[in-house]
Order: structure tokens, then C-alpha cells, then sequence
């Protein structure tokens, strides 16, 4: 049974921000929490995020992002103030559930709730803005470190330090690694992103946006 751990739970509301010459509204300078944190359908609660038509939603409940990658980053990146839990913005930091292990349509416990993994995470301007990297998105991609969205199937209290324990592997067993090979046009074969489509648990805007490949 595969097993990982919530190293850091992080919520934010969204406010204004000024980074890289521009300003936006985000949610994505997330505070790690002590206390225990209620996780609601669409998103943790007095979490949030700014712009609501590329993010959020039931699909979007949850960001997770692997804290094995952090020093991964430092080592390549040489930035002036090292990078920190949570840097990339992300709800939950977790240790052991790395894209190439987990599968689209795996369902974990968490705490009290059980989530469901719907697609990989896709880098944005705001992520490059804030680490004053343009080239962010790109190195992202290029590594496959994008971490990974949850749904909620079940609500309930979630809190840093909880296992995150497997409890259903998809029987497609499609990684989120394969997912993004996918999305990022480095696997063309036409079977293969079909098999993807037909993953009913895919997030829906995800599939949309693999149509053109087929």
C-alpha cells in the first residue's frame, strides 16, 4: 500500500500582489498551518484562489506539490533567497507521492477526507512572476515537476503530518508523469491519449484541452 505524509498544510486568501513589474490578485502566498484545517468540496477553509477561470473548482480542490523537489530547485536555480515550503503555492506539500508513482483516478486518505488526483498541475505567469524566474514555466515542464490537483470525495479535517495513504489505484494506471508527457506533446501516440480521455476521473477542462491532439 502506497503511503506519503502532509509535510505542510497551506491556506491563504487571495490578495493583491506586486511581483515581477506587475500586479495581480492571487492566492498563492500560502501560510503552513499547525492547527488542524477543515477541507470543503472546492477548497480548504479561509483558503483561495484569484483567478477563478484558470483555477479552482471542484477539479482544483487541492494543490500538491512534492517536497523532494525543493532542493532540487535550490541546487539548480542559485536564487538569492533559497526557496521555501510553500514556494510553489501549493495546499499540501507531501513527501513519497512523486507524478511518476501516483496515477489519474488514485484515491487517498488524507486526514478525515478522501481526495482523488484529477490531473497534474499546469505552471502559470503568476508562479514565474513571483520566483522572478521567466523561464519557470519552461523548466517545469521540461523536469515534469509540476505537481498534482485533488478532488474532495470526502470532507473532513486534514492536518500537517497526516499519512496520505492510497487506498484505491486506478486500474488505467496512468501517471500523472504519463499525463503530462502527454499534455506537453513529448508521448504522441494516438492510442495513448485516448486511453487518457477515456479516464472518466480526468479532470473535464483537462481532457478539453487534449482534444486537439486527437
Amino acid at each position: 500500500m502506497m503511503r506519503g505524509k502532509v509535510v505542510s498544510l497551506n491556506i491563504k486568501l487571495p490578495e493583491q500582489v506586486t511581483a515581477s513589474g506587475r500586479s495581480f490578485f492571487t492566492g498563492y502566498h500560502k501560510v503552513p498551518q499547525k492547527d488542524p484545517v477543515f477541507l470543503y468540496k472546492t477548497h480548504f477553509e479561509d483558503d483561495g484562489v484569484g483567478d477563478t477561470v484558470h483555477h479552482g473548482g471542484e477539479d482544483q480542490a487541492v494543490c500538491v506539490y512534492p517536497f523532494e523537489y525543493y532542493e532540487k530547485w535550490n541546487s539548480e536555480l542559485q536564487l538569492d533567497s533559497p526557496l521555501v515550503v510553500p514556494s510553489f503555492g501549493e495546499n499540501i506539500t507531501s513527501v513519497s507521492l512523486l507524478e511518476d508513482e501516483v496515477c489519474i483516478g488514485d484515491v487517498f486518505q488524507m486526514g478525515e477526507a478522501i481526495v482523488q488526483i484529477t490531473q497534474p498541475r499546469q505552471p502559470c505567469n503568476t508562479l514565474a512572476s513571483i520566483i522572478c524566474r521567466p523561464d519557470m514555466i519552461k523548466r517545469i515542464v521540461d523536469t515534469g515537476r509540476t505537481g498534482y490537483y485533488l478532488r474532495v470525495l470526502k470532507e473532513g479535517m486534514v492536518t500537517t503530518g497526516d499519512e496520505m495513504v492510497r487506498t484505491e489505484k486506478h486500474p488505467r494506471g496512468l501517471t500523472v508523469t504519463e499525463t503530462n508527457n502527454i499534455k506537453y506533446g513529448f508521448e504522441k501516440d494516438p492510442i495513448k491519449i485516448q486511453q487518457l480521455m477515456d479516464v472518466k476521473e480526468l479532470a473535464e477542462n483537462f481532457r478539453r484541452s487534449l482534444l486537439k491532439k486527437t
